[in-house]
């Protein structure tokens, strides 16, 4: 939305278009990233190297589980391993892809304990 609103401004200035010009670029590009900020996450997946929320069961609302990396890439209803920050390994189920700022959920399936 930023690069939008400054090509917009960028347009303005360095041409003679009317105002209602740039604010019809303004809109366009507005409309834009709002619709890349809702659909890039549903065509990325999970990528392995990503963060993750790792949650033991979505019957029981959890709202900020263990965070852990994928081992693997994967989409919704999928299957991937998950590595946790003690060096266990997961696997797990792509439940959603998480937002902005929130990180992909995955349902536990199964968990590798490491016994010393």
């Amino acid at each position: 939305m930023v690069v939008a609103f400054t090509i917009s401004l960028l347009a303005f200035g360095l041409t003679d278009m009317g105002i209602t010009d740039a604010l019809k670029i303004l809109a366009v590009g507005t409309a834009g990233s709002i619709a890349v900020t809702a659909f890039y996450p549903e065509f990325r997946g999970v990528k392995q190297g990503d963060a993750v929320s790792v949650v033991a069961d979505t019957a029981v609302p959890s709202i900020i589980g263990r965070i852990g990396r994928a081992a693997d890439s994967g989409r919704k209803r999928e299957q991937i391993k998950i590595v946790l920050p003690n060096g266990s390994e997961a696997i797990g189920i792509v439940e959603n892809y998480g937002g902005l700022i929130s990180h992909p959920k995955i349902r536990i399936l199964y968990e590798e304990k490491l016994v010393e």
